[in-house]
């Protein structure tokens, strides 16, 4: 027999709601989150079981923990909510939009051989972030002391030196140090773009 389980995530605690193949409300738990503990409560639900959660910051993982226990896990957008909170309600409507086929916006989230490579691909796209943030700060440095910054030659070891004559004393220490930032996370990026 067929049972629909909608989970909802948080950092310390999932509510998993299982629903039948008619809608009817079986049964709610709450369980800390964890692995252990989760697989636990779905290893209880006898039948067929499918399972629905909302992207989040647990889902990648709980995708990969729960999918040898289900026959199928569903992935899906986070929904707008209405009227009051309550993981008990939300954890039922995900399962009973998962009975019913109504889960309009489903998230992949099945890796396999690809999933070292993802996470290679968002360590390379969050050092770029870093290192344009911190050239943004080195930037802004300059022209708050009333140096104009052109180009990317502020950014050079070669033409540092000369750089950091422009700024008065109490300003030269930080720009050294958002520099010394900038060199290392350009060796990062290096590293990271090579491993991809």
């Amino acid at each position: 027999m067929d049972r629909y389980i909608g989970l909802e995530a948080h950092a310390s605690s999932c509510t998993v709601a299982t629903v039948g193949p008619s809608g009817r409300r079986l049964h709610s738990q709450v369980a800390e989150t964890n692995a252990g503990a989760l697989i636990w409560v779905l290893r209880g639900i006898g039948g067929t079981r499918h399972l629905c959660l909302e992207e989040g910051t647990h889902a990648s993982w709980l995708y990969e923990v729960l999918s040898p226990q289900l026959e199928e896990i569903v992935g899906t957008g986070v929904s707008k909510s209405r009227g009051p909170k309550s993981d008990k309600l939300d954890a039922f409507g995900l399962a009973e939009q998962l009975r019913i086929g109504g889960v309009k916006r489903k998230v992949y989230k099945k890796r396999g051989e690809f999933g070292a490579l993802g996470h290679r691909a968002k360590a390379y796209t969050l050092l770029v972030s870093d290192s344009v943030r911190v050239q943004n700060r080195i930037k802004s440095l300059f022209r708050s002391r009333g140096v104009a910054v052109a180009g990317k030659g502020v950014f050079s070891k070669v033409e540092r030196e000369v750089w950091l004559k422009k700024l008065p004393d109490s300003g030269r220490s930080l720009a050294e140090l958002l520099m010394q930032e900038q060199d290392g996370l350009l060796e990062l990026r290096r590293k990271a773009e090579k491993t991809m």
